[in-house]
């Protein structure tokens, strides 16, 4: 008898983040991942702002049981460049893309008007 073979799948619910941000400032979003398979898998996925990477939380795994979900936070520096970028989430097992999820909305970068007044000194 042939074993069968699962493969790899993986549901983005949902990616929870807000969509304004200082340049420079440190984040973290929250995405709900689903193994929908009869299978255990170990993932590895990675949150980044637009195609280019602008900014990426970097590669982390998580292990879901078949049929289970896992909320994953992905921390993010913002890039320095005022704009808006499209928020994407990757997911692999091995060297398997099984996932590709555009979030939904833009997220925006600013710049906020700031000074530092040192001490008056009087000449």
């Amino acid at each position: 008898m042939e074993a069968l073979k699962i493969k790899a799948e993986v549901v983005v619910n949902k990616l929870e983040l807000d969509p304004t941000f200082e340049a420079g400032s440190s984040h973290t979003a929250r995405a709900t991942l689903t193994n929908p398979t009869a299978k255990d898998f170990t993932y590895t996925a990675e949150l980044y702002l637009d195609v280019t990477k602008a900014a990426t939380s970097g590669a982390g795994s998580v292990s879901i049981p078949a049929g289970q979900s896992r909320e994953v936070d992905f921390t993010i520096v913002m890039p320095l460049a005022e704009g808006d970028y499209q928020p994407y989430l990757d997911v692999w097992v091995g060297t398997e893309l099984v996932a590709h999820y555009a979030a939904t909305e833009l997220v925006t970068i600013e710049v906020v008007p700031r000074i530092i007044i040192g001490p008056i000194i009087w000449a």
